[in-house]
């Protein structure tokens, strides 16, 4: 059977487990949110973005189930 999912930019992540911080733009996909978490992330160019709030949120993964990330700015 042909998975006729369509995937686009919102809805695709990519993960890495080695990495420091989980960023997230959308706040509406978060289950909730601590906003009094505030500071910033500095990726490896040395380009700064300023963190929100921090919590977690529900993914779906490609076999349908889903699974928290935790931690998420």
């Amino acid at each position: 059977m042909h998975d006729e999912r369509i995937y686009n930019k919102e809805n695709m992540w990519y993960l890495d487990n080695a990495t420091s911080n989980h960023i997230c733009g959308d706040k509406d996909k978060f289950m909730e949110l601590d906003e009094a978490i505030r500071g910033n992330v500095t990726f490896v160019n040395h380009s700064k973005i300023v963190i929100k709030g921090k919590h977690m949120i529900l993914i779906e993964l490609k076999d349908g189930s889903h699974q928290f990330i935790c931690y998420v700015y």
